[in-house]
């Protein structure tokens, strides 16, 4: 999971930036989608994106749990953002099902203060907001350099704020 980090009042002018990123017919960007030399403009492009950061957290065992995983992830991404000053986060949008889980999540983090009483998320369909594409570039970027493919994360490790390996997750060692 990433989270990208966004002063609001940069967000519509780097919205814009991202935009022609689009292929004609794509809804939204997607890491896994794009070939080689799309990937390599699309970081270039996001690299020269300031002011933006990412938060990063991350698991890499068999996706079995997939949504204990996601809530791991977003729980420390949450106490990060909070830590940092920053209330509001915006996740792409899953079925209508998954999203109520989101809240509820957030909701028992926040009976539990574990993240702040004001802190709190929506949910936007990924080709609606371009800002949605940045944290799944991040992340194909971290899963290539695992792959052995490095360029693509060392255009973008300086805009990474926070890294971490979740509770729960195979060693650095172990990843793929």
């Amino acid at each position: 999971m990433c989270a990208a980090i966004i002063p609001q009042e940069s967000a519509e002018e780097i919205r814009e930036s991202l935009l022609p990123l689009r292929l004609k017919g794509q809804i939204k960007l997607h890491w896994s989608d794009e070939d080689e030399s799309r990937r390599r403009k699309i970081v270039s492009t996001i690299a020269e994106l300031t002011p933006m950061t990412a938060v990063v957290t991350h698991i890499s065992q068999p996706q079995k749990k997939t949504e204990h995983f996601r809530r791991k992830c977003l729980e420390t991404i949450y106490y990060e953002l909070c830590g940092m000053g920053i209330h509001q986060l915006t996740c792409e949008s899953r079925t209508e099902s998954q999203n109520k889980k989101d809240i509820a999540h957030l909701l028992t983090l926040r009976q539990r203060k574990l993240v702040l009483p004001q802190f709190d998320i929506s949910h936007c369909r990924g080709g609606d907001d371009p800002l949605l594409w940045i944290p799944d570039v991040f992340l194909g970027a971290i899963n290539a350099r695992h792959k052995g493919v490095n360029e693509h994360y060392e255009a973008l490790k300086d805009f990474v704020v926070y890294d971490a390996v979740t509770e729960g997750s195979l060693l650095n060692s172990e990843r793929p």
